[in-house]
Formats: C-alpha cells, structure tokens, sequence
C-alpha cells in the first residue's frame, strides 16, 4: 500500500498555484522585489493616484491576460510531466470456458512499466516545463519593459504637445502682426500668406500631438489591461529626466545579457527537451510496450499463479513517424537556441551603440544647442526693445527655440527608451522594435 500511494502521488500533476510560485520568485530575483502575478487586490489603490512606470508595472503584472496565457502553458507542461510519470491503466485479461462439467478461467492483470524504464520521455517533460517556466517569465519581463517604453513616450508626448502648444503661440503672433500691418498697408499679401500659413501649420502640429498623446495613452491602457473607468488614470511625472553627467557604462552588456537570458534558458531547456524525445522514441522503436504481471489460472480444482510478461514486438511498425518527428523537432530546438544567441548578441550590442548615441546627443543639445538658441533669442529681444530688429525675428528666435526644445525630448525618449532595453537585457529579455508603443 505505501508503494501504491506513493506512485499515486508521483502521477499528480503540479497545482497551478505552484507553477505560479516558481515565477514569481523567479521574477522577484530578478527584478529586485515581491512580484504576485494575477494579484489585484491593491489595483483600484494604485490607480487612485498618480502612477509611475513601477505602479503601472505591477497593475500590469496583475492584469494583463497575454501573461494569464503564458502562465497557462505551465499547466499544460505540468501536465505533461504527470502522464510522463504515470504508468498508465492495469490491463487485465479474463478468459473463461466452461465445458463437459469442467470450469477453466484464466486471469492476467499486466502492467505496462515501460514509463518506468523510459527516463528519457521523464526527463524530457521536466525540461519542457523548465521551458515553460522560463518562457513565462520571459513574457513577465518584456511585459514590464515595454510598460516603461510605453510610459516614456507618453510622457514624451506631452512635452512635445507643450512645446507645440508654445509654437502655435508664436506663429499666431506672428500671423497677428502680420495681419495689422497689413491692414495698416505696411506689408505685401505675400508676407501675410506666409504667416497664416506658418499659424495654420502650428495648429495642425498641435493637433497632431493631442491625438499622439491620446494615443499614447491607449497603448499603456492596453499594456496594463484597464477598460472604462479604470483608464482615467493620470500620470506622476510630467517630465523625462536629464540625463546623468556621466555615460552609461555599457561595455559589459553582451556578456550581461547572454548570462542573464531567460529566452536563451528556455531554448537550452527545449533543446533538451527534443533531444529526450529522440531518445525515448529510439527506446520505443526496438520495444514499443513492457508489462509485468500476475496470471491466474483455474481449472477444476487446480490453482496456478505465476509472473506475466508483456513485450511489444516492432513487427510491422519501427516506430518510423515518431522518430522522423522527433529529430525534427531536435533540429528546429537546435537552430532556434542557436538563432537565439546570435539575435540576443547583435541586441545587445544594438542596444548599446543606441543608449549611448541617444545619450551624447541629449548631452549635446543640452548643454550646447539650447543654450546658443537661448542666447539668440535673449540677444534679438535686445535688439527687438532697442528697435533694432522686427517682431518677426523675434518670433523666428523663438521658434528656433522650440525646435530645440523637440530635438531634446526625442532624444530623452530615445535613450530612456534604450536604458529599459539595457535593464530588460540584464534582467534577462531582449527587445526587438515591435516591443515600442506607437
């Protein structure tokens, strides 16, 4: 009895709620603090205030339904681990004839014990779910990077709607001018077009960066699942950050990123797990099926009971199709791992040479662009107040300004953007460019 309990507990498939665990913690190392994936019991609190990117990360984390379906694929390979360790139904043979007053029965109870040979076809299911464990928390990582992505080009987009806001301010003054001198007669019809043209221009770019926030705003409703009255949320910070004085330190990202890889984790665990599926499949090409026994015979008033033995004889099927099937997927399980790490290197090294172009050129504009246009336009109201330059090259400056003010924003975006990708690289996922909001 204590064998048959123990080969019952042996061939129960794992709880979800344990598959579960084993991500969270999972992903609690490598984030740096306590994930509970599919938790919303402090959703309602966090979206009762402003929200940061780490706020949006964890209602993401609670939420989304793409990680719920990932999360699903450990069921499915927990599964499998129990039927690989099951033994399958007891077969039992009953024969019974009765003839000139004489009873014969023949009882055989065979059970197939090849799963207990097999090691192969064991050890491959637990290396699928070592695939699936990491596939998952893969999903979780690239989840929370693309949720900061997403929160930088929202915050980004509302600079840029400021900045053009303050644009259109200065085209409609210009146009304003314009139109009063040339009501006045002191200007041609030429000039005024130009100007109304240049205002109505600011008022389309205007209206574009509304729409682009608004639609900022749906791609982090999405990432983070909320519907209705959950997206009225409203955003902590109203800025991107300077960039630090110094470069990042990146020279050691590629190696960084190859040790820390969960998608290189879960190839390597597949791989492994076709290569187990070949074997198993070999095993069961020479003996198909193993079964050990009891027989019992009964005739008249004999008793005999002995050992039963059940052997596969691969007759007319050599187990072909399986075989074929399973070194197949070994050689796509080989290629993938192998196209894995020739894509996460050249990301890597992607990501790198992006994070620190986009830094220099914040650095640059910073420190260098926006102040010369400041001093332009601080030296032409000078000349404006000493009568020495028209409103108009007033407003020009001013524009000449704004623009700047563009140019250093996208470049705050681009390489905050490029340090999420830097951290989800150490923390253990490449980015492709699809991970981007719009």
């Amino acid at each position: 009895m204590r064998w048959l309990a123990l080969l019952l507990l042996v061939a129960c498939a794992p709880s979800p709620a344990a598959l579960h665990r084993s991500v969270d913690r999972e992903l609690a190392r490598r984030l740096g603090g306590e994930v509970t994936i599919g938790d919303r019991t402090h959703v309602a609190e966090l979206l009762a205030k402003p929200l940061d990117s780490d706020a949006a990360v964890r209602i993401a984390f609670a939420n989304s339904a793409r990680l719920e379906a990932a999360l699903a694929e450990l069921g499915i390979a927990g599964g499998a681990v129990a039927s690989a360790r099951s033994l399958g139904p007891l077969d039992v043979d009953v024969t019974y004839r009765r003839g000139d007053g004489e009873h014969e029965l023949e009882l055989t109870a065979v059970q197939d014990v090849l799963g207990l040979v097999a090691s192969a076809r064991r050890a491959g299911a637990h290396a699928e779910l070592a695939a699936a464990r990491a596939r998952a928390t893969a999903v979780a990582l690239r989840l929370a990077a693309r949720v900061e992505i997403a929160f930088h080009d929202l915050v980004a987009a509302q600079q840029e709607l400021e900045l053009r806001q303050t644009a259109f301010d200065a085209a409609d003054a210009a146009a304003t001018v314009r139109e009063r001198m040339f009501a006045a007669g002191n200007t041609t019809v030429l000039a005024q077009a130009r100007e109304r043209a240049g205002r109505e221009q600011a008022r389309v770019d205007v209206a574009r960066a509304e729409a682009t926030v608004e639609v900022r705003r749906e791609a982090v409703d999405a990432l983070l699942g909320l519907t209705g009255a959950e997206t009225r949320w409203t955003a902590d910070a109203a800025r991107l950050p300077d960039p630090p004085a110094a470069a990042p330190a990146l020279d050691g990202l590629e190696a960084a990123a190859v040790a820390a890889s969960a998608e290189l984790t879960g190839a390597r665990a597949s791989a492994d797990a076709a290569a187990n599926q070949v074997a198993d499949a070999r095993l069961r090409t020479v003996l198909p099926r193993l079964g050990l026994g009891v027989s019992y015979d009964a005739r008249g008033d004999a008793r005999e009971v002995g050992p039963a033995l059940r052997l596969g004889l691969p007759l007319l099927d050599w187990n072909s199709g399986e075989r074929a099937r399973a070194h197949a997927q070994a050689r796509r399980a080989e290629r993938e791992l192998a196209a894995v790490a020739i894509e996460l290197r050249a990301a890597a090294r992607a990501t790198r040479i992006a994070a620190l172009a986009a830094y220099q050129e914040a650095r640059h504009v910073k420190a260098v662009i926006l102040p010369l246009r400041q001093q332009i336009l601080d030296e032409t109201l000078a000349h404006y107040n000493a009568m020495d330059a028209d409103p108009f090259a007033l407003v020009s400056a001013r524009r000449e300004l704004v623009e700047a003010g563009h140019q250093y924003v996208d470049a705050l975006r681009r390489y905050a953007n490029a340090m999420t990708r830097v951290h989800a690289l150490e923390r253990g996922v490449a980015l492709d460019t699809s991970d981007d909001a719009l």
